[in-house]
């Protein structure tokens, strides 16, 4: 613990020393902190018997440190966001992590931290910062500078270090799945096949072009755009997207967008929704394109990979009085798609293969009145993979004057899963969350979690939080 300890202090300490000069100045700011206490196990999926379980017990504590400030100048919109985690796990000892590829028992992570400006239109962040579109979620070290004009057109450039293992205060927060942070061990070991590149620092780059109707275009919105990635020189990722929204309220609302891989000039992802809203009800179609992102270096980018096309309706009504419901059908189209020159592809696409569509719905309702609220889900799916029928049941209520609250959750479903046949039967699941505000600015809560099902059998998670939330 006390190399733990020292690791803490070391990267609080450059937190601190990239934020306290603003700080200073700062005429107001927010403290929050979270103090997370998490005791479970986690089963083993292989080398498990009934009789003879193999659990890998979870004991964590997590500290979450988030500290804002705002007009760090005086009249100017000028502050910074960060936040910090440190963790540590009990019940993994260190010497068993590090004989797993990016698993540690011990460590922070610099979630992020940026200075912000803005003025007329145009705003800046320099830091560690999360990027959103939609194409990816990620996380990387550098500058991003956005500008909008009075009539409606602008622009966005970005560009950095992408947050891997090879970070600077912390391990990844988002990249590309499919590829390990690091080589190291394997390297260490003299594995065959081990690359030293994963570690390497992934220079990226983006830009945008941005629309906001003015006007009789009022309520529509798009963003073109364009991002690279680069491992000693070489493309990682590279995207194109195409983003627009359309709503003004009540009436005909949409969104769309596209996600085109570069690199093998195809569909990455892709969502179009239409929405009729009105003051009783809404409805709404979407049609979707999900396949998952990898990494250029990832084997499955290249001899594998398994996209899913998706149709939803979905009807919302929400009539006078403390009741809203729901009905939504849901249809799925799983593909297989591997390197036409295996032997293997041939094979799969035999005719006569198992189905790879489903089909199903949900339809729910939520109650809220006064103090209480409380919600039923049901859902139903068949087809390709098996069949699945699961209901959940929330309820809440918030005692005296709203300093204690109590939320509870009944899950139950029965299971008949084609790919694993450990995963057939009834499951059932049970939470209870009990919240008690000690002052305006701080709560603690406790979560109880308990799952019964034929494979873990009896699975008990208990949680304690601790939040303290300051704004002077």
């Amino acid at each position: 613990m006390a190399r733990f300890r020292r690791i803490v202090l070391r990267r609080a300490g450059a937190l601190a020393a990239l934020l306290v000069p603003g700080a200073a100045g700062a005429s107001a700011f927010q403290l929050e902190a979270r103090t997370e206490a998490q005791v479970y196990q986690i089963r083993a999926w292989r080398d498990s018997a009934p009789d003879e379980p193999v659990l890998l017990p979870r004991r964590r504590i997590v500290q979450y440190l988030g500290l804002n400030g705002y007009e760090l100048v005086t009249g100017q919109d000028v502050g910074f966001e960060s936040s910090l985690r440190v963790f540590a796990d009990f019940g993994l000892p260190r010497g068993e992590a590090m004989k797993i590829d990016g698993l540690r028992s011990e460590d922070a992570d610099l979630l992020y931290a940026f200075v912000r400006y803005g003025s007329n239109g145009l705003e800046g962040r320099l830091g560690r910062q999360v990027y959103v579109d939609v194409g990816d979620i990620l996380a990387f070290d550098g500058l991003r500078v956005r500008y909008m004009s009075p009539v409606g057109v602008g622009a966005e450039v970005y560009g950095g270090l992408w947050v891997k293992g090879a970070g600077v205060l912390a391990s990844s927060v988002y990249q590309p799945d499919g590829t390990r942070e690091s080589d190291s061990r394997r390297l260490e070991q003299g594995v065959a096949g081990a690359d030293p590149a994963l570690s390497s620092p992934e220079p990226m780059y983006g830009a945008k072009l941005l629309l906001e109707g003015p006007g009789v275009l009022s309520g529509l919105s798009g963003a073109l755009g364009y991002r690279r990635a680069l491992v000693e020189g070489k493309t990682d990722l590279e995207r194109a997207t195409l983003e627009a929204r359309y709503g003004r309220g009540l009436g005909v609302n949409a969104v769309a967008g596209v996600d085109l891989d570069v690199l093998r000039m195809r569909l990455a992802q892709a969502r179009a929704q239409v929405r009729w809203d009105a003051e009783r009800f809404a409805v709404s179609g979407e049609a979707l394109r999900l396949s998952p992102v990898f990494s250029a270096d990832s084997i499955w980018y290249w001899f594998a990979s398994a996209p899913r096309d998706e149709a939803r309706v979905r009807v919302d009504v929400f009539p006078r009085g403390p009741l809203r419901y729901y009905v939504q059908g849901v249809g799925s189209l799983y593909h297989t798609e591997l390197n036409s020159g295996l032997a293997l592809a041939a094979a799969a696409n035999e005719p006569g293969g198992a189905p790879s569509f489903t089909a199903g719905g949900s339809a729910g309702a939520s109650l809220r009145a006064g103090r209480f609220r409380s919600a039923l889900d049901v859902s139903y799916r068949r087809g390709y993979g098996g069949s699945q029928l699961w209901a959940d049941l929330t309820a809440g209520y918030g005692f005296g004057d709203g300093r204690f609250s109590l939320d509870g959750r009944l899950s139950a479903a029965h299971i008949d899963d084609g790919f694993n046949p450990l995963l057939a039967g009834n499951f059932f699941g049970a939470q209870l969350w009990a919240s008690q505000a000690l002052t305006r600015a701080a709560r603690m809560s406790l979560v109880l979690e308990q799952n019964v099902n034929p494979y873990t059998r009896w699975d008990s998670k208990v949680f304690f939080l601790f939040d303290v939330k300051a704004v002077l």
